[in-house]
């Protein structure tokens, strides 16, 4: 959903709401466990940034014995790593918890990131901590319909990749930061190091270079056809990290990663249409994560707003049905498909409503996500 989260949110108002948003009395099942080393944790799966009841953000985490690996950062991870175990400081985390070791984004909307600063500035991390991410997008921005002209703040930089999102956070918050390194002691932020993935464009260079053309111009130039490519080399824990360009147009780049670990492979698709290049990195995994959409509602939502065709045009062509998420899993061989990000995400489906819609596309499991949802991987 992502930046047609304000609109959705404008055009809820107009239903009549449950009391106080309260969750609508749908019965939901208690998250999955398991006492696996190797395990995935569903952290959020309400999808775009309008505020639910029922779900927190969209976010992930892959646990490899004490070393957490997390993906995205919706509203409450923050909350929800806490509750599963999972600190940045290797002696202040709950008993038998793991310690966060590096940070995924998919893309750079704000439901995937909002979480990073409390992330930061709640836990501040007392060891080295790689965050991993979308390089520059550079200009022009595609606008709809095409040859509308927006408006564009800070148009010196108008599309920053992480690095530029972290530094502005770090500069938004330099007072919280000085006057804790002055008052309470504590480190600077030097332990935070990011690396941009992305394409080289103009005098821009990423650190992790994924080898292709692209930009957000196109859905054909924003997730060209290519191999998966490695992000990681295989870690201390035998994981090894592996991303590609996915179809979020116009957002660019936008990623999907796998996560291959001694006990099995997980791959997260991050925000995307039906997009072959997350069919190619999730060959023979164990588990896809996929974004999950219902469209028609959410055009039903809309139909009243004045800029209701841009948002379906964004929704429907940037974002996954359940039966093509399951599709895609198929054609990979995965075992199990988990369906989040869900949008809408806040019980106007049961999670057998969700199920079902795919499970016709897809010989393996599939589950709709719970929040702090946990599923083992193991061979």
């Amino acid at each position: 959903m992502c930046q047609a989260s304000d609109a959705l949110r404008q055009a809820a108002l107009s239903d009549p709401p449950p009391p106080s948003y309260a969750p609508t009395g749908l019965t939901r099942r208690p998250p999955r466990t398991t006492a696996a080393d190797t395990r995935l944790v569903i952290l959020g799966t309400g999808g775009g940034g309008a505020p639910k009841a029922t779900r927190t953000g969209y976010a992930n985490a892959v646990i490899v014995g004490e070393t957490a690996y997390i993906v995205d950062c919706g509203e409450g991870v923050h909350s929800q790593a806490w509750r599963s175990g999972i600190s940045m400081h290797s002696t202040r985390r709950p008993p038998g918890g793991s310690t966060i070791g590096s940070m995924f984004f998919t893309h750079l909307h704000s439901d995937h990131t909002i979480d990073l600063v409390n992330f930061l500035m709640g836990f501040w991390p007392d060891h080295p901590l790689d965050i991993y991410g979308p390089g520059e997008a550079g200009v022009p921005i595609p606008s709809y319909p095409p040859g509308r002209v927006a408006p564009m703040m800070f148009p010196d930089n108008p599309t920053p990749g992480l690095k530029g999102l972290t530094e502005g956070l770090f500069r938004a918050f330099a007072y919280n930061i000085n006057v804790r390194m002055a008052d309470e002691g504590r480190s600077g932020l030097e332990n935070v190091h990011v690396h941009e993935i992305g394409v080289r464009h103009d005098s821009y260079v990423p650190d992790i270079d994924l080898g292709v053309p692209g930009s957000g111009m196109s859905p054909e130039l924003a997730a060209p056809a290519m191999e998966p490519v490695e992000i990681v080399p295989t870690d201390a824990n035998g994981v090894r990290v592996t991303a590609i360009l996915v179809q979020h147009a116009p957002v660019f780049p936008a990623l999907a990663y796998r996560f291959d670990t001694p006990a099995g492979s997980v791959v997260f698709s991050g925000d995307t249409g039906p997009c072959e290049n997350v069919a190619r990195i999730a060959q023979g995994a164990d588990i896809l994560v996929h974004e999950a959409i219902d469209i028609e509602f959410l055009s039903r939502r809309v139909v009243n707003l004045p800029n209701r065709d841009a948002i379906i045009s964004h929704l429907s062509g940037s974002h996954t049905s359940p039966m093509d998420a399951a599709r895609i899993a198929q054609r990979a061989g995965v075992k199990t498909l988990v369906l989040s990000h869900l949008v809408p995400g806040d019980d106007e489906f049961t999670s057998e409503q969700w199920e079902a819609w795919a499970r016709p596309h897809f010989s393996g499991e599939v589950v709709c996500g719970v929040d702090l949802d946990q599923f083992a991987l193991a061979r």
